[in-house]
């Protein structure tokens, strides 16, 4: 297996690779080794492709939307708007 020898790194690395091998329970050399690893294998994973064209405004729904099998009647009056119920959880007892 090749060796892979590092030199001149800065304190604050070392410090953070140290801290990260002892919170996942690995020694330095492994810690030092799985970071590249990870970064290589998230560069292999393809990336979620991004339409071609983002929309600056709003685009309206078509007037053509599929409507209920069932007409729904619907009464309309006047007044005040009717306030959502509260969660059975937060009702005073």
């Amino acid at each position: 297996m090749p060796t892979l020898i590092v030199e001149n790194v800065p304190v604050d690395v070392h410090e953070s690779l140290q801290k990260r091998a002892a919170a996942r329970q690995r020694s330095l050399p492994e810690e030092t080794l799985h970071v590249p690893k990870q970064v290589l294998r998230e560069e292999e994973r393809p990336r979620p492709r991004l339409p071609d064209v983002v929309p600056s405004e709003e685009i309206s729904a078509p007037c053509d939307l599929p409507r209920s099998s069932q007409p729904v009647a619907v009464r309309a009056y006047s007044g005040q708007p009717r306030l959502p119920d509260m969660p059975p959880d937060l009702e005073p007892e």
